[in-house]
């Protein structure tokens, strides 16, 4: 058995303990930090049984969760006004297997996308503090780090990409970097605001992060993790609520990033971004027939106006697409094309009807973000308010991402809605005489 492989079952049977013993929100961690090591697919699976490590998981912390619910009332249904957003969200993909192109492969994807909802669900229930939620936001912090560690062991192919070290819904390059892009905000966030502890862990872990980043060269999630590192910062900087000394220490940590990145970065990686530009208005470009893709959805829901069902765009692509881009998927060994972008890739498998549900869902996690911002500001609690601030910055990060590949099912998609949603719940809890809307 590889150390790995004995560090992994000690890890595993100290998070079974801890949800039993010490509480059932561990479970939820452990849960993450599975999720990432995706131990199934490492190279040191071999050394341990072959069983579903989430699923265990999952299971015991439900049960326990059950059995002790009554101890976790701080986070009920009724104070997440998401919550029927995601009920008519589940209950469109359900209505949409009546005219689904393939009715069973989108029945089998929309039970994964039940228990993926129920793992949030039972998620937020249990994060109901600041320090849970904290130490959601760093075993993510932990299971990126170990995808950046991935990174580094394995380097890049001969197409100057990393393959293969991924999670078990994000298992390609573009994907696996989408994934871990939002981390760039949080190690923001804790690299100013964790204890002397924190800023060196988040300073190691960071380090692995940014130099997977680099190396798997994705520009989707480039983009991605510039656009919640800049919204993140636009806030340090401008806004007129500020910590001591929070310019000075903003300073030290883009000095420490910037110097970061040209230490990881090589000519590949620049070569790679300098292309994005060129990706969107030249057709020969990898990137440039991406709008192509987007635009045949409309096509689509022309004949199918309630959606095509999961993976459906995939199968009904070469009656839509040019003989060109059709032959180049062939080439590629597929006989169809993915939408790629998580929002066409959700218009296309919901429809019209499931589009609308979506915006309500993202204005409802929009509004009840800057509820709780407003309260927290009400009551100079400024920590609160930039924790708040920092999980919009992730999910806007991986909203960006997510907008060049497939990615609206994905798993990280759903925590990072999940920290948003616990967060405001959180500062809402604080102060409760403000929970009717007055701040």
């Amino acid at each position: 058995m590889s150390k790995f492989a004995l560090l992994f079952l000690l890890l595993f049977a100290s998070g079974l303990y801890a949800i039993l013993f010490v509480a059932p929100v561990w479970g939820f961690y452990l849960y993450q930090v599975i999720y990432f090591l995706n131990p199934s697919s490492r190279w040191w699976s071999s050394g341990i049984p072959s069983i579903s490590y989430s699923f265990v998981t999952f299971l015991l912390t439900l049960s326990v969760f059950l059995f002790t619910q009554k101890k976790h009332n701080l986070n009920t249904v009724c104070k997440i006004p998401e919550f029927k957003w995601f009920i008519l969200l589940f209950f469109t993909y359900l209505m949409v297997t009546l005219v689904a192109v393939s009715q069973e492969t989108h029945l089998r994807y929309v039970f994964d996308l039940f228990k993926l909802l129920l793992v949030v669900y039972v998620g937020y229930r249990l994060i109901d503090t600041e320090k849970k939620i904290e130490l959601a936001l760093l075993f993510y912090l932990l299971g990126c780090a170990y995808i950046g560690y991935e990174a580094f062991v394995v380097g890049r192919n001969e197409f100057g990409r990393v393959e293969g070290i991924g999670t078990v819904d994000a298992p390609e390059a573009n994907g696996t970097a989408t994934a871990i892009a939002p981390a760039i905000s949080i190690l923001l966030y804790y690299g100013w605001r964790g204890s002397l502890k924190i800023k060196i862990l988040v300073a190691f872990g960071g380090a692995l992060i940014v130099n997977g980043l680099i190396l798997i060269n994705s520009r989707g999630a480039f983009l991605g993790a510039a656009a919640g590192s800049i919204y993140f910062i636009f806030y340090m900087v401008f806004s007129k609520y500020k910590l001591p000394k929070q310019k000075i220490m903003l300073m030290l940590i883009l000095l420490v990033g910037i110097a970061g990145v040209l230490r990881f970065t090589d000519d590949m990686f620049w070569e790679r971004m300098g292309s994005i530009q060129k990706s969107s208005i030249s057709d020969k470009e990898s990137g440039a027939s991406r709008v192509q893709y987007w635009l045949k959805t409309f096509d689509m829901l022309d004949d199918s106006p309630f959606g095509l069902g999961i993976y459906g765009y995939q199968i009904v692509s070469p009656m839509y697409l040019t003989e060109e881009q059709i032959d180049k998927a062939k080439k590629e060994g597929y006989s169809g094309r993915a939408v790629h972008s998580m929002w066409f890739q959700a218009l296309s498998e919901i429809g019209w009807l499931g589009a609308g549900v979506i915006l309500c869902l993202m204005l409802s996690i929009y509004k009840h973000l800057r509820r709780a911002k407003k309260q927290a500001v009400y009551y100079k609690d400024y920590i609160m308010y930039y924790r708040l601030i920092t999980v919009e910055s992730a999910l806007i990060s991986f909203m960006v991402a997510g907008s060049f590949i497939n990615a609206f099912r994905a798993e990280i998609f759903y925590w990072l809605i999940l920290f948003c949603i616990c967060a405001s719940t959180i500062a809402l809890n604080k102060h409760p005489e403000l929970s009717d809307g007055t701040s």
